[in-house]
């Protein structure tokens, strides 16, 4: 048994592996073209928006693995089912649950390395890539657009961030007790200077006192407490390309301040669905594969999984999307289409005659 098992498991793999590189060089290549448009800027060079592409290779690994499985499998066990050895393996007694017992431990081991990549090699490789962008484009904007946080009785503005974590464009909006504003402080920009400390450039401060402002302006001023290290990589980093685990941080310290989280939840809970869909594709490439092959053909067979993958992937996205348009439960929002696939390949290989 163990033996069938292990060939199962190698045709899957040798299935999955070609299109993967297939997928992966496609998706580098655009990723290469947009890198491309920056090349002769600052010190960034082609031998720079080569390595950027290889640094974040592991991210699009992780998200084309779910879809990588039903293609990979549709092929390496096609070629299987073509050469009617699935049919032999049936005869020596493995029955269709059997099959995809060993089908869906696979997918479960493929989960655990994409867990593994997202909570460590993800993160690394991404933020080795801000850093050479950083070097190449020192006054590059990572962030899109300015942005709101609030720490305590201090409500932040943030114009935006550099690759290399500067802050441009800050105003502290500071309030007493009761709510209303007391001082406001506005700095050109900040540097990180450590234990959560910055360094306030070119700083004008205004207190109010009565019906009085007083204004006080500054080289340089330390301020503490502004932003965390994680959370100005948080600002750098794209969302989706942060592990769980800071994620789940940075919606603790926004719920903590009374801040809006959707967005971060809503990332967070697409790369939690990447495993219900990573099981559910991989199973789904078994009724197509678990009767008389000359129904569909191989041609038929990768073209229908190829849609029901792409859609598998906008549907994840719009989801997502539309638990941010209508405020709805992210949780609830993204899981629902990875568990109703999962209900849909289960319920197909039960009923699959053969």
């Amino acid at each position: 048994m163990l033996k069938i098992d292990r060939y199962i498991v190698v045709n899957f793999l040798m299935g999955l592996l070609p299109v993967m590189l297939l997928l992966l060089a496609l998706f580098s290549f655009m990723t290469l073209a947009e890198e491309l448009e920056d090349v002769g800027q600052g010190d960034f060079r082609l031998v720079d928006a080569l390595m950027v592409v290889l640094l974040t290779t592991p991210k699009r690994f992780v998200e084309l693995l779910p879809v990588t499985a039903l293609l990979g499998g549709l092929m390496g066990l096609g070629t299987m089912a073509n050469h009617l050895e699935l049919m032999a393996i049936r005869t020596s007694g493995f029955s269709r649950a059997r099959i995809s017992l060993t089908i869906a431990v696979l997918a479960l081991l493929m989960a655990v390395v994409v867990t593994v990549m997202q909570f460590t090699v993800v993160p690394m490789s991404e933020r080795e890539a801000v850093q050479l962008r950083a070097r190449s484009l020192p006054n590059s904007e990572a962030s899109k657009g300015a942005f709101w946080t609030r720490n305590g009785n201090n409500i932040i503005r943030v114009k935006n961030v550099l690759f290399d974590r500067t802050l441009n464009g800050i105003e502290i909006y500071t309030t007493d007790a009761q709510g209303r504003l007391s001082q406001l402080t506005q700095a050109t920009s900040a540097n990180y200077a450590g234990q959560d400390n910055w360094l306030l450039n070119d700083v004008l401060q205004s207190e109010t006192h009565g019906n009085q402002v007083l204004e006080t302006t500054f080289e340089s001023k330390l301020w503490q407490g502004l932003l965390t290290a994680e959370q100005a990589a948080v600002l750098v980093l794209p969302l989706e390309a942060l592990a769980p685990t800071d994620l789940l941080h940075t919606i603790a310290s926004l719920k903590q301040n009374h801040l809006d989280t959707q967005r971060y939840e809503i990332v967070f809970w697409q790369q939690v669905s990447l495993l219900p869909g990573l099981l559910a594709l991989a199973l789904l490439s078994l009724p197509f594969l678990l009767g008389s092959v000359r129904e569909i053909s191989a041609g038929q067979r990768i073209m229908i999984g190829g849609l029901i993958g792409i859609g598998f992937y906008l549907v994840q996205q719009l989801s997502g999307h539309l638990a941010g348009i209508f405020g709805l439960n992210p949780a609830l929002v993204i899981l629902t289409p990875s568990f109703i696939l999962l209900a849909i390949a289960i319920g197909m290989i039960r009923h699959r005659q053969v």
